[in-house]
C-alpha cells in the first residue's frame, strides 16, 4: 500500500512516518489484486445446521458442535466448520478465514473473519490477549484453592503426534487461569481464561495436575468410550472492526454438559 500510495491523509499521500493528529482524515484504498491472501479452498458443505451467534459484514462467531473439526486438512475433505461456512457464506460472495481454532471435541465460540484484511489485525488481537476467550471444563476432583494459574511448558511427545505433555520436545511455555465454580465430591466446574494459545493447553494442564478433563480420550486415564468432552468455549470478547467498541458473546451451553 505504501509503494502504491494508496493510503492518503487527509486526501493527500505522506510519508510512513508523518504523525497524526486529532481530526486528521484516514483513507486506505485495498486492492484484492495487490494482496497476497488467497482465496480460501474449502469446499461449501450445506449438509450441517450451522448455528450463528452473531454475525457482521466483516465477521462471524459461530458455535461449533463437539466432534466438527475447525477446519479440513485435505483439498476434498468436508464435514468441518470451515466447510459449513463456506457453503453459507456461497451465497454472499464472501468466503470463511480462520484465525484460531477449537480443538475436534471442544464446542463453542469460535470467530471467524470474512474481510481477509483482518486477519493479521485477529491474529495480533488473539496474540496480545485483546480477544478474550473464557472456557467452561469439568475435570476430575476438588481444588484446595478457589482460583490460580498454571504457568508450565507444553510440547510435543516422541511417542504420539496427537498428543502433547507438559516439557515435551521443543516446549513453549503455556499460562492457564482457572476459577472454581462449583464442586462435588468427585468433580469440579472451571471458568477459564487462556494466556496463551498451546496445542491442547486446557487438556494437557490439567492432567499434568492430575485434574483431567472429563471426557478426555488422550488426557484421562478413567475416559468411558462413548463419553463427551467437557469442555466448551462459553464466551468470546473482542474488538469490533473499525471501530472502537467491543462485543462479548456468549454461546449456550450444550445439553450433555451438566454438572
Amino acid at each position: 500500500m505504501r509503494t502504491e500510495k494508496t493510503v492518503l491523509v487527509n486526501h493527500h499521500y505522506q510519508p510512513m512516518n508523518t504523525i497524526l493528529v486529532p481530526n486528521d482524515q484516514i483513507e486506505l484504498t485495498f486492492d484484492s489484486h495487490n494482496f497476497s491472501t488467497p482465496t480460501p479452498s474449502f469446499l461449501p458443505d450445506s449438509t450441517a445446521n450451522l448455528q450463528i451467534l452473531f454475525e457482521t459484514n466483516d465477521l462471524i462467531i459461530a458455535n461449533k458442535a463437539a466432534g466438527v473439526k475447525t477446519h479440513s486438512n485435505q483439498p476434498n475433505e468436508t464435514g468441518s466448520l470451515m466447510n459449513h461456512l463456506a457453503a453459507y457464506l456461497q451465497n454472499k460472495d464472501g468466503h470463511p478465514y480462520n484465525v484460531h481454532r477449537l480443538d475436534q471435541q471442544t464446542s463453542g465460540a469460535i470467530l471467524v473473519v470474512k474481510n481477509p484484511v483482518l486477519i493479521p489485525i485477529y491474529n495480533r488481537f488473539i496474540k496480545t490477549k485483546v480477544v478474550q476467550r473464557t472456557y467452561l471444563a469439568v475435570v476430575q476432583g476438588k481444588f484446595q484453592h478457589a482460583h490460580g494459574t498454571i504457568s508450565l511448558p507444553i510440547g510435543e511427545t516422541l511417542y504420539d503426534k496427537r498428543q502433547r505433555v507438559v516439557n515435551g520436545t521443543q516446549a513453549a511455555m503455556a499460562v492457564t487461569k482457572f476459577k472454581v465454580l462449583k464442586e462435588s465430591d468427585h468433580q469440579s466446574l472451571l471458568e477459564i481464561q487462556l494466556q496463551t494459545g498451546r496445542t491442547h493447553q486446557i487438556r494437557v494442564h490439567f492432567a499434568s495436575l492430575g485434574h483431567p478433563v472429563i471426557g478426555d480420550p488422550l488426557y484421562n486415564p478413567q475416559y468411558h468410550p462413548g463419553e463427551r468432552l467437557a469442555l466448551h468455549s462459553w464466551k468470546i470478547g473482542f474488538p469490533l472492526p473499525f471501530s472502537n467498541q467491543t462485543k462479548c458473546v456468549t454461546a449456550p451451553i450444550p445439553d450433555y454438559f451438566h454438572f
